[in-house]
């Protein structure tokens, strides 16, 4: 029997927090470069864009209709960043009642995508390389063969990658850029046409709200920028939350 998607998130995100500050010998696997997001839709990892320059991102700031899924004119021609960087995070993970927290290293290099994580205390969990082919996991053997690190790597993209880049290389959904209403402290689904009570937003809709006339469409990804410095997305303080899965993700640059 097929397990439920909801369920293979849970337990995905149990294994990550469980994790947390084990240390042991490493192994090196081979993973997927797609993930599962929702039923009937994945996002597949992204080549590294050319001239990446994530502090001059600036869609997100600019609120955008929700379109038919567009096809993008982006090649992966000349892929590559021009110049390292290198990006340290403190992730705070929640799923259900239970939360943690890991510290991460996001390096670009050419067409190599690292991310680093190691326990609060410094000890190693994982590293994991993509190439822009192949994605490759080196990580204690204590995290055991059901540990999926690939999906944090894809949430790296979804939340920094080019919207052109995403659009590319998402499958059976619907990304939507521009500014998110809150009312009251809550969070609201609603993109909005003004900067008051609005913090920049992309939000991941199923392939099948673009048929749907109901008010009530409710986003599968949800990534909320806390910007404070200016327009320099590295350095947000950014929430992304799947409802349906019952997962948070908080990363705040340190």
């Amino acid at each position: 029997m097929p397990l439920n998607l909801n369920a293979k998130w849970l337990a995905i995100a149990a294994l990550l927090l469980a994790s947390l500050g084990l240390t042991g010998c490493s192994e090196l696997l081979f993973r997927q470069t797609c993930v599962g997001l929702a039923k009937d839709m994945r996002y597949c990892l992204a080549p590294l864009p050319h001239d990446f320059a994530p502090p001059t991102d600036k869609p997100l700031t600019k609120p955008t209709a929700k379109p038919a899924i567009m096809a993008s004119q982006q090649t992966d021609s000349n892929i590559g960043v021009s110049s390292p960087q290198s990006f340290s995070q403190k992730v705070s993970i929640k799923v259900g009642k239970e939360s943690h927290e890991l510290l991460t290293q996001l390096e670009l290099e050419g067409e190599r995508m690292t991310l680093v994580g190691l326990a609060p205390l410094g000890q190693a969990l994982f590293t994991l390389v993509y190439d822009g082919n192949t994605l490759s996991s080196e990580q204690s053997v204590l995290l055991g063969d059901n540990f999926k690190a690939e999906y944090l790597m894809a949430m790296m993209q979804l939340i920094y990658w080019p919207e052109q880049s995403i659009r590319a290389h998402l499958e059976g959904g619907h990304l939507v850029t521009g500014l998110c209403d809150t009312v009251g402290g809550n969070q609201s689904d609603t993109l909005v046409d003004t900067r008051m009570n609005t913090i920049p937003c992309r939000q991941i809709y199923s392939q099948d709200t673009l048929i749907s006339k109901s008010a009530l469409q409710t986003h599968v990804v949800q990534i909320r920028y806390q910007q404070n410095v200016g327009d320099v997305l590295w350095q947000a303080h950014i929430s992304l939350t799947m409802p349906q899965a019952k997962f948070e993700l908080e990363i705040e640059p340190i």
